[in-house]
């Protein structure tokens, strides 16, 4: 039973082929150029994705599109007229699809008139239209919508949008003029108005079934408001200019909250939010993080990109599974060994030396490391239950350490110093992706049998200095190296040896031209050039 079709030129002929074949499953159609796309009369498709599809065309035909089966549809079609983009020919009156249930047309740059019959689909329950200029008019009249995307579409109005009673999630996000007061007619919903240019959210205080709200990226004088939506369990203040959030104390639901990139925030004791799992105070410029230890029943927190060394907080959460401390230099890791549930740990750029602290963490998953130049890695022998671990740019030699981990799938030891790693790799039984570039690896590798487990587009070799051409030559399970830039010295120095001898052979023809006849002297000269010719080819 066929599945997908992609990365296909589209056309009827193909498409019947499959007609009884395939029934459920998507067909999508992208990566091709075509003057003028012609996708009418798929009458056995229910999943359909055109995207990638270029369509170079002065007057692109409209698309026309008939089926009863399909229900949902994606179109993201890229028009090019003389070196520019335009707006893709699209009408809803050409789209006969009576049942079709979610609508993707985000990023074609509609205009006007041209979804304004949207009412037409009569079962549609989600539709993505975001950066796109439409009139929805009629949008009111599709009682079934339950999702409506409409990021960045220059609104200024909602009120047909405000009577839609089903509707559950709604993202008006990047449209600076929108006047969100019609919204109080909304009565339950998940709700995006981050970077709308607002300055007070009285009217979305009046949402009070509001599970889902995201206000980040905007200027809000005031959060008081937000007490009044007592059922908020999901909060997105980033980048507002807050100060503290005193204000949001009494949102004792809050499951999930994120206050990122506030700059000037006091982080008050968090004592209310004992239902907080998810916590991100992620590039906050925070120094100490002492009022988190009471979150106990936090699983995934996010610090990243703070000012912090001490986090002993952080060992009195002892249910977190994801930690991610990236971005704090020399963070004392010493609070980490309690956390023996953790399965996902980022301490990116951190300036560490060693990871004693680390030992315990027996079901860690996930573990990156890259650019600390100065980490001793022997500690990383007792993760065995490491899937994932990045090593990139940590000034590394070996990797004999890390012989234990037989669960690795996913290497990354790139941008060290690395010169033997054939040995190294043998206990790696279920890898399946490696990147070892630019380093200095003896190239033997390219044919270690672990890579019959690796992929050819998650094997990366380039930037290796000084590989040996015989290798590379016999390397027969590599068909593609991306962007390396290799010192070929052997084939540097056999071009320097046929310069010399082309240079020798040179000089003792010209001492026979002196004594021979003009014919020889022909024939000698042809020579020369022959093996200028030879020499061209060569560089």
């Amino acid at each position: 039973m066929i599945q997908n079709i992609q990365n296909q030129d589209y056309d009827e002929q193909m498409t019947s082929k499959f007609e009884g074949k395939i029934k459920d499953y998507n067909l999508e159609i992208g990566n091709s150029e075509r003057e003028d796309p012609d996708i009418k009369n798929l009458r056995f498709i229910e999943q359909l994705n055109i995207s990638r599809l270029k369509i170079y065309s002065n007057n692109p035909a409209a698309i026309k599109l008939q089926s009863k089966t399909i229900k949902e549809l994606t179109l993201k079609l890229p028009v090019f007229r003389s070196g520019q983009d335009q707006a893709l020919n699209l009408n809803v009156n050409d789209l006969e699809l009576e049942n079709i249930e979610a609508l993707f047309l985000d990023g074609n740059r509609l205009e006007n008139n041209q979804l304004y019959n949207i009412d037409k689909f009569k079962k549609l329950h989600t539709l993505n239209v975001s950066y796109n200029n439409v009139d929805l008019t009629h949008i009111h009249n599709v009682a079934n919508l339950t999702q409506l995307y409409m990021q960045g579409c220059d609104l200024k109005n909602i009120d047909q949008i405000s009577s839609l009673g089903n509707l559950q999630d709604l993202d008006l996000s990047e449209n600076t003029q929108i006047d969100i007061s019609p919204l109080y007619k909304v009565d339950s919903l998940d709700l995006d108005v981050s970077n709308c240019n607002l300055k007070q959210i009285v009217q979305i205080s009046s949402l009070v079934n509001l599970k889902d709200l995201n206000i980040g990226q905007n200027d809000i004088m005031d959060m008081s408001p937000l007490i009044k939506i007592k059922n908020l369990t999901k909060l997105c203040m980033c980048e507002c200019g807050l100060l503290n959030i005193d204000n949001i104390q009494q949102l004792v639901k809050l499951e999930d909250l994120d206050l990122r990139s506030n700059r000037n925030i006091i982080l008050t004791p968090l004592y209310n939010f004992k239902s907080l799992t998810k916590l991100s105070i992620q590039d906050c410029n925070l120094k100490q993080i002492d009022g988190i230890g009471t979150l106990t029943k936090l699983e995934v927190l996010d610090i990243s990109f703070n000012q912090l060394q001490n986090i002993d907080a952080i060992g009195l959460l002892t249910n977190l599974k994801e930690l991610d401390a990236s971005f704090n230099n020399k963070i004392d890791l010493t609070p980490l060994k309690n956390l023996i549930g953790l399965q996902k740990l980022f301490l990116i750029c951190c300036g560490l030396t060693q990871l004693s602290a680390l030992k315990p963490l027996i079901y860690l998953q996930f573990l990156f490391l890259h650019q600390n130049q100065n980490v001793d890695i022997i500690e990383i022998q007792h993760l065995k239950s490491l899937t994932h671990l990045n090593l990139m740019n940590c000034n590394l030699v070996s990797i004999c350490a890390l012989r234990p981990l037989e669960n690795l799938k996913q290497l990354y030891i790139a941008f060290n110093k690395i010169v033997y790693l054939d040995a190294h790799l043998n206990g790696f039984k279920k890898l399946e992706q490696l990147s070892v570039n630019s380093n200095r690896i003896n190239t033997s590798l390219l044919n270690h049998r672990i890579l019959n487990n690796i992929k050819q587009e998650n094997f990366d070799i380039s930037h290796q200095t000084e590989p040996s051409m015989n290798e590379l030559c016999e390397a027969n399970k590599i068909k593609r190296m991306e962007d390396p830039i290799i010192q070929l010295k052997e084939i540097q120095n056999k071009r320097n040896t046929f310069k010399t001898t082309l240079n020798n052979l040179e000089q003792k023809i010209k001492a026979l031209n002196s004594n021979a006849n003009s014919n020889h002297i022909q024939f000698t000269s042809s020579v020369v050039q022959l093996f200028q010719s030879n020499q061209a080819v060569s560089q």
